[in-house]
């Protein structure tokens, strides 16, 4: 029984991306069990290149099919520290195409750092684990959200009147009147209108019994010195020289 697959040349690179040499060819089928298999085979000796990289170059995979290319770097110095070890995750579209690449060199919390390399190795060939993803569609958003009731012991407060608020029932149905729409601004201004002007007023009554009283006083006054007699008055100033 033939099964239809795909495969895929993957393609690398020590120097930036200035030169590129085949690493393996990269195949999505059925095994015999009838599960999705995806697999890389590497070449052999596909490592030879290595030693011509410097520490500041990248190393640059890339897959190849038709016209199109799915591109990805990491620095070369790191494929040198992981030992050849990494990892690469290839997401496909809905036509089993590669749009990305996933890709990780697996490095030793006790590796070398890059200047510590040395410039020999024993190590001809990659050690990769392989697998794929496939592109998933989020979630579309309703443009209206789904009506939903409240917990279990809570109820949802609404506006009364609104759109989605129950209808009072002492509500009036047709129009509100002027007095009852604006009654709490034409209230205080009849109070004050009817309150505010009697305290003038009797300030200035008192005023005018403070100034009566005052004339009836001087008045009063003036009554004893008029009727005084003339000797007197003169005895009384000569009392004073003396």
């Amino acid at each position: 029984m033939t099964h239809a697959s795909k495969s895929w040349t993957l393609m690398h690179s020590f120097d930036s991306g200035k030169t590129f040499a085949e690493r393996g060819v990269l195949t999505l089928g059925l095994s015999e069990e009838g599960d999705i298999k995806f697999e890389l085979t590497n070449n052999e000796n596909c490592v030879a290149d290595t030693l011509l990289a410097s520490s500041k170059d990248l190393y640059q995979l890339k897959i190849m099919y038709g016209n199109s290319e799915v591109l990805t770097s990491v620095l070369a110095c790191q494929i040198r520290r992981a030992n050849f070890r990494d990892e690469l995750t290839v997401v496909l579209n809905a036509k089993a195409e590669p749009v990305s690449l996933d890709y990780h060199p697996l490095v030793s919390p006790l590796a070398p750092t890059c200047e510590e390399l040395e410039d020999k190795h024993t190590v001809t060939e990659f050690t990769t684990k392989v697998a794929y993803e496939t592109a998933n569609f989020g979630m579309s958003i309703p443009s209206l959200l789904p009506e939903t009731n409240p917990p279990q012991g809570l109820k949802f407060f609404s506006k009364p009147g609104s759109k989605d608020g129950p209808v009072p029932q002492d509500a009036p149905s047709g129009p509100q009147g002027f007095l009852t729409k604006y009654w709490y601004i034409i209230l205080p201004m009849a109070l004050m209108s009817l309150f505010g002007g009697e305290a003038p007023q009797q300030e200035g009554g008192e005023q005018e019994g403070q100034q009566q009283q005052g004339g009836a006083q001087s008045a009063a006054a003036a009554k004893p010195a008029a009727s005084a007699p003339k000797g007197s008055t003169a005895r009384q100033r000569r009392g004073k020289r003396g």
